[in-house]
């Protein structure tokens, strides 16, 4: 009985490593059948309407007949020589010495890396690309709404010249400091005229030298899960949490990517575990979060379960001191490598210094790297920092078989190691296999370690709409 019992339990786990089908992907959309080892996969089409639409709107030209008659619109012009002249300048300023840097430091960590979750990243799209360009699924989530792509062809000119002029101000915006600024990215969308961060991502991607594929809405479902639909105009603005996903590859790269945009609140009474963007993120594998120009959100008790998310989930972190303090790091044993130089927070933000991370920097003993480009609230002065933090092995082994169900998240059973990813305590558990270890099992890093709460009177993500249900 005993040996049948655990033939059953192998056979399990082998139809569940069978079964693991790509993040953020509908069950129904998995194949079947035998496949051909030997014959390559083709790449997946690329939508021209959508790819044209993407490429006009971030001013590059395109040769479908419509297009060529706006291009000659002095809007247009004028749009698409500022804002190349800024892509090509940030570019090679910024993005050029930091996909050097990321090549060159951040080979275990990209190697790793399926999924790439950017918490407070507005649709900065550019910078996640250039230091992880081989992630396949990319999370970016913002209190900006998602918006609608512009109809040119509904358009008049006087409407397209204001588009364009708004864009152009964003764009301008994130190009001169690398990191946007919420409430003016609210103040512009509030107009009309560009009423989301779809087409800013979409400039990014453009500009990135990727092509389009498909582009789908996805919304929350009844049963907590998620459920996406082909891209649509928007008539009103949906509640929150509400997102976009755009597909895209690589010309003569066969490789699939996505990249989603979530608008949510990520304050503690929107952003619950019972959540759907919260168990989105039970069905995405081996993730490096990354958080810059975060506002310090991170610092404070009311954003403990996003941060008790990121502690928990990811195999990397990669960040500056806007994002997870360090002590949560240090007492949690994670490896930390420190790069550029610590200086006191910008006088914008009050009551969020680190005293041991300033130490840490400042250790004669220690081994602080450079950092060869811009990053983050300093970019005039230049002094930023950066830190990366790799979870500590897990001292027991503990297999978890299951299963994640709802909309975009895989419904197939999943085998979790404690190893190389935390596993959730309310998660589904069809066995459990344990295997006691020879050292005292490490804890949850920074569940309940300095939680501080923000200054009374200031508001940290104020908005109309902070419901997350």
């Amino acid at each position: 009985m005993r040996r049948t019992f655990l033939l059953f339990i192998i056979t399990v786990l082998l139809a569940g490593f069978a079964c693991r089908q790509e993040p953020g992907r509908d069950a129904s959309s998995s194949q079947t059948g035998p496949v051909a080892a030997a014959s390559p996969a083709a790449p997946p089409p690329v939508d021209r309407t959508l790819d044209d639409r993407f490429g006009f709107t971030a001013g590059l030209p395109e040769s479908a007949p419509p297009y060529l008659a706006w291009q000659e619109e002095p809007c247009w012009k004028d749009f698409a020589a500022l804002s190349g002249k800024a892509w090509t300048d940030f570019d090679s300023a910024v993005l050029a010495p930091m996909r050097v840097w990321a090549g060159n430091t951040l080979e275990e960590v990209r190697e790793k890396t399926t999924t790439l979750f950017y918490p407070f990243s507005g649709p900065d799209f550019a910078t996640a690309f250039a230091l992880f360009p081989e992630a396949t699924t990319i999370v970016l989530i913002g209190l900006e709404p998602v918006g609608n792509l512009p109809d040119f062809d509904r358009d008049s000119a006087k409407e397209r010249e204001d588009f364009f002029a708004d864009l152009g101000t964003l764009t301008s915006d994130f190009l001169t400091r690398g990191y946007f600024i919420t409430m003016r990215m609210m103040d512009t969308y509030s107009q009309g005229h560009l009423d989301g961060a779809l087409p800013v991502v979409g400039f990014f991607l453009k500009r990135g030298g990727y092509s389009v594929v498909d582009v789908k809405r996805l919304a929350p479902d009844e049963k907590g899960g998620w459920r996406e639909a082909p891209y649509a105009r928007l008539a009103k603005r949906p509640h929150r949490p509400y997102g976009v996903r755009i597909d895209y590859l690589k010309p003569g790269d066969a490789v699939l990517k996505s990249v989603y945009y979530f608008s949510c609140d990520l304050e503690n009474k929107a952003f619950t575990e019972e959540s759907a963007l919260h168990r989105f993120f039970e069905g995405l594998e081996t993730m490096t979060t990354f958080v810059k120009s975060g506002s310090y959100l991170l610092h404070w008790s009311n954003f403990s379960t996003v941060r008790k998310l990121i502690l928990e989930r990811s195999l990397f972190v990669l960040e500056d001191d806007t994002a997870v303090p360090y002590r949560f790091f240090k007492r949690g044993g994670w490896e930390i490598t420190l790069f550029g130089r610590y200086a006191t927070p910008v006088k914008d933000f009050t009551n969020v210094e680190q005293p041991d991370l300033r130490a840490a920097y400042e250790d004669p003993s220690g081994s602080v790297r450079p950092l060869p480009f811009r990053f983050g609230y300093r970019w005039v002065t230049q002094v930023d920092n950066l830190l990366l933090a790799k979870r500590p092995r897990r001292a027991r082994m503990r297999p978890i078989v299951r299963t994640v169900g709802g909309g975009i998240v895989p419904s197939s059973t999943r085998v979790l190691w404690m190893a190389s990813a935390p596993y959730s305590p309310r998660a589904l558990s069809v066995f459990k296999l344990v295997r006691k270890p020879r050292t005292r099992s490490s804890t949850k890093a920074g569940v309940r370690w300095g939680d501080r709460r923000h200054p009374a009177g200031r508001s940290v993500q104020s908005t109309r709409d902070r419901r997350c249900p």
